[in-house]
């Protein structure tokens, strides 16, 4: 499974988009406006790669739609996003070089020198915080007036704004190409020749599943409730597809589907994911759409097709009563049973909003039924079963981790304004 680092990337920046639709495109204009003022600055190369790629992922920690809505304000503050978005990245050695800059983006420029960090790692994210306003002052606009633009940025140099970072911005504004880019899907389009960016760095199996790891954090992280989830389904979904005798490479791309199996939940807002009751007709459509949304974002990644499949059928049943596509018999694939029965399993174990998690012989009894009505597939079930022990013990400890995790990542954070969410 040979999957390069900018694709993964990519593709994943766009489902952070999800969570509101206002910010639709917001990272990959951020990515391009910085990637030009870096060339402007004559960064090097290896710099400019770390800055393209905080740029693609610099409001990862934005959890809720509020907190995103917020940083479209000019005067932001945005600090509480960007620690978040450093300590989902710092763990992992392939997003390490831009967490620092993530982590500084809505830093102002005078505060700098306070800082015991390195200066290159700030002198990116100044121009990164540049970046951002440009875009948070010309998104909406159908005429971007670069005068306009450049009134309400230059006075702030050496303040808010890295004084050199402005200047490269006030001789980029009056070339023409540099603005028409913002106003296509993907302006990031307009940056393929630039080979410092699109380095055809291919990720190992291990630096896959650390980029999976972090990105099932954001996916799980926005709710206590589902703070574990995922991790918990990826290792049922492995020791399932162990038993039934999977090659070491499909059970890399389970592991990797178990991980992103509910990327669509981005889409889904907090409240519903909440919720302590049942759902409403019209939440239980929101919630059932996300399948769909994981299979469209991963089907981009070119090598990822097994995982797209999977993931997008991991609510189908074999009797065609599931969703999104209505699927049954052999149309619903091996992987996708696996992925099914690891998602049930795990959801009834784990605790919800609604009640608590429930006991062994209860979720077996559900599973059997579940199997009369055709929403399960027998065999797979019945491999539950006969490994209930071991399956159990290894969600057990994947989700502990997943806790312990979880603890850390909000350990010594300040609390949250009244009112706000991540």
């Amino acid at each position: 499974m040979a999957i390069r680092l900018f694709d993964f990337l990519a593709s994943l920046s766009g489902a952070l988009d999800l969570m509101s639709p206002e910010v639709v495109g917001h990272h990959k204009r951020v990515a391009y406006i910085a990637a030009r003022l870096s060339r402007r600055l004559d960064a090097p190369g290896a710099e400019r790669a770390d800055l393209f790629t905080a740029a693609l992922l610099h409001d990862v920690g934005g959890f809720s739609r509020q907190s995103r809505l917020a940083a479209l304000s000019f005067e932001s503050d945005g600090g509480r996003h960007a620690e978040l978005g450093y300590r989902l990245l710092r763990t992992n050695p392939l997003l390490r070089g831009a967490a620092l800059i993530v982590r500084r983006h809505h830093t102002p420029f005078i505060r700098f020198r306070e800082l015991d960090e390195p200066r290159r790692k700030l002198f990116l994210a100044g121009v990164l915080n540049l970046a951002d306003r440009v875009d948070v002052l010309t998104f909406r606009q159908e005429r971007i007036d670069p005068a306009q633009v450049l009134a309400r940025l230059t006075p702030r140099a050496g303040e808010q704004f890295d004084p050199a970072a402005t200047e490269a911005l006030s001789t980029l504004a009056g070339e023409a190409d540099f603005w028409e880019p913002l106003s296509t899907p993907d302006p990031v389009a307009a940056l393929t020749d630039d080979a410092a960016l699109f380095r055809s760095q291919g990720m190992t199996r291990a630096q896959l599943a650390q980029a999976s790891k972090a990105f099932s954090q954001i996916i799980d992280f926005r709710s206590r409730f589902t703070a574990t989830h995922s991790r918990g389904v990826a290792e049922c979904a492995v020791c399932l597809g162990e038993k039934t005798g999977l090659s070491s490479g499909d059970l890399t791309a389970m592991r990797l589907a178990g991980d992103l199996h509910d990327l669509g939940k981005l889409a889904v807002p907090s409240e519903i994911i909440d919720k302590p009751g049942p759902l409403d007709e019209a939440e239980k459509k929101i919630m059932r759409s996300h399948p769909e949304v994981s299979e469209g974002i991963l089907s981009r990644i070119p090598g990822l097709e097994k995982v797209a499949a999977w993931t997008s059928q991991h609510h189908e049943q074999p009797g065609g009563g599931g969703y999104p596509h209505h699927i049954s018999g052999t149309q619903m694939v091996h992987g996708s049973r696996i992925m099914a029965a690891a998602d049930v399993f795990t959801a009834l174990r784990e605790d919800r909003p609604y009640r608590a998690g429930l006991d062994l012989p209860r979720v077996t009894a559900i599973l059997d039924d579940m199997v009369r009505e055709n929403a399960q597939d027998k065999d797979m079930v019945g491999l539950v079963k006969e490994n209930l022990a071991e399956l159990d013990e290894r969600r057990i400890m994947a989700q502990a981790h997943a806790a312990e995790d979880f603890r850390a990542f909000y350990s010594g954070l300040s609390p949250a304004a009244p009112g706000a969410r991540d």
